[in-house]
């Protein structure tokens, strides 16, 4: 596990310092993320929002989950990159997209939310915790 990370927009004008091992690290599959992302699931790494130091101006889009929470979504208004994530019921907790992440190369998600919306081509592995929403 890493202690700290850092990263960037694709375009660098918003970048990120965090001082703490995020506490949730997973792939989600659920219809939101892959819209936002644009791939077939979003990889993310949850983190105290105190530990999260953001350098540049985001853009921010809200939305109401399926459970009635709503979800922020925090992006570079300069190139679209997709940077943050919280939600109303974590509000302690900042979502990462680990693609902006400089060397996210210690990534290991340790489940899979909203599995049962899974595209077929996507393999899961099966030593990984799937979960079909989002734990409570």
């Amino acid at each position: 596990m890493v202690e700290k990370f850092a990263g960037r927009c694709l375009c660098g004008a918003v970048q990120f310092e965090c001082s703490a091992e995020p506490v949730f690290q997973a792939n989600c599959h659920c219809d939101d993320c892959r819209r936002n992302t644009g791939a077939v699931y979003g990889s993310l790494v949850f983190v105290p929002v105190e530990a999260l130091s953001i350098r540049g101006t985001t853009g921010s889009y809200q939305h109401l989950s399926d459970t009635g929470n709503t979800m922020t979504k925090y992006f570079c208004p300069t190139c679209g990159s997709q940077m943050f994530t919280s939600n109303t019921r974590t509000p302690d907790r900042r979502g990462v997209r680990v693609g902006v992440i400089d060397d996210a190369s210690w990534f290991q998600a340790t489940a899979y939310v909203y599995s049962c919306r899974s595209l077929p081509s996507t393999p899961l592995d099966p030593a990984v915790k799937a979960f079909d929403k989002m734990p409570a």
